[in-house]
């Protein structure tokens, strides 16, 4: 029997390329390992589970906002609101939808410290004390005093504070929470206006009406908060003669003062006040020495006097004229009046009894 030679029998495998041999292996193991990863993964996935809704959480304040000493709200951090308790959210209906950043109020000052209820006048005369009220000018511009007044002398003292303080909203609110009633200046053109300058608000000066009702607006909306409005300043009394609350123009601006439901202190009977408030009987500069001050207050309520009301109105302020208040306010000589709020002795103006009784002891602060 005869045999092929062994060339003839080689079959296509032996006549491929080492390289086409090496490519077939290749996809060969990727074939396989491919479908066996499938297989083990097949085998691993659990049981097939219903998908579940996702909802956005809601979250609602465990505080309301707070506000910091300069004006800004913090709010504190959210409670997440889970599903469950959406469900009672829902069916709580005295829980308001969110609203508008438009319709959201902003936080207002406090309403001012409350007029004095009817304090009978009569019968602390009749019992031989005098009536004292006090207002310190000048107040907010220091810290430091700030804080002396408000720890240091007593309540029914109230403060006068400039319209043109920065921090006007946090001065009244500190004033406020210290139950001080608070007289915001109302600047106007003064008796020396080649002398004084009272501002870029000032009423007067040469203004047309409009002009000075777009001035008063703006003190008014400074004033928010406060017990009323003066014509005072801590440079003391710049009205009389020729000042503009002694001007026909300025009684139809104190129509507008009243109806807002502010008093108004008039530092000077000169100027014949016609709406609700008081006349300040007498000024003391706070810018001096301390036996000076000693002397002026000492003058005030003199032993043996005649029972009298006294609005004392003085400023600046100073470190002197804290201690030297604080130490009348201390001393013996108080025991021959009774201190009430400015508030105590207000009246509709010049035809009340109250304008008959005031001290002709007015003195114009120097220039």
């Amino acid at each position: 029997m005869q045999n092929r030679p062994a060339s003839s029998r080689s079959g296509l495998w032996s006549r491929l390329p080492v390289i086409g041999r090496l490519l077939i292996v290749f996809w060969g193991v990727v074939l396989v390992g491919g479908t066996s990863a499938a297989l083990m993964l097949r085998h691993q996935t659990p049981a097939d589970v219903p998908p579940q809704k996702t909802e956005t959480a809601l979250a609602i304040p465990s505080h309301p906002p707070e506000k910091t000493a300069s004006g800004e709200k913090t709010s504190p951090p959210a409670t997440p609101l889970n599903q469950n308790s959406k469900g009672a959210l829902n069916a709580n209906s005295s829980v308001s939808p969110v609203q508008p950043a438009s319709a959201i109020k902003t936080p207002e000052m406090p309403p001012p410290i409350a007029q004095t209820a009817h304090t009978d006048l009569t019968t602390i005369t009749a019992s031989g004390k005098s009536v004292v009220a006090i207002v310190l000018e000048g107040f907010g511009y220091s810290d430091a005093m700030t804080y002396d007044v408000l720890s240091r002398i007593p309540e029914p003292v109230a403060v006068g504070v400039s319209p043109y303080l920065g921090n006007l909203t946090d001065v009244l609110s500190r004033a406020h929470a210290a139950h001080r009633e608070t007289y915001v200046t109302l600047p106007m053109q003064s008796a020396h206006p080649e002398q004084v300058d009272e501002g870029p608000h000032a009423l007067g000066y040469g203004n047309s009406e409009a002009e000075d009702r777009q001035e008063l607006d703006w003190c008014l909306s400074q004033a928010k908060g406060a017990t009323g409005l003066t014509d005072a300043s801590e440079a003391g009394d710049s009205q009389p003669a020729d000042g503009y609350a002694t001007t026909p123009a300025f009684q139809s601006l104190a129509d507008t003062i009243s109806s807002r439901g502010f008093l108004y202190i008039s530092r000077s009977s000169q100027e014949d006040r016609r709406i609700r408030g008081m006349t300040a009987s007498t000024w003391i500069n706070g810018d001096t020495d301390a036996k000076t001050l000693d002397a002026e207050f000492s003058a005030l309520v003199p032993e043996g006097a005649k029972p009298t009301h006294v609005l004392l109105m003085m400023g600046p302020l100073t470190p002197v004229a804290i201690d030297r208040l604080e130490a009348w306010l201390k001393s013996p000589a108080a025991e021959r009046f009774i201190l009430v709020p400015p508030s105590a002795l207000a009246d509709n103006g010049t035809t009340d009894h109250q304008a008959s009784i005031q001290s002709t002891n007015i003195q114009a602060a120097p220039l």
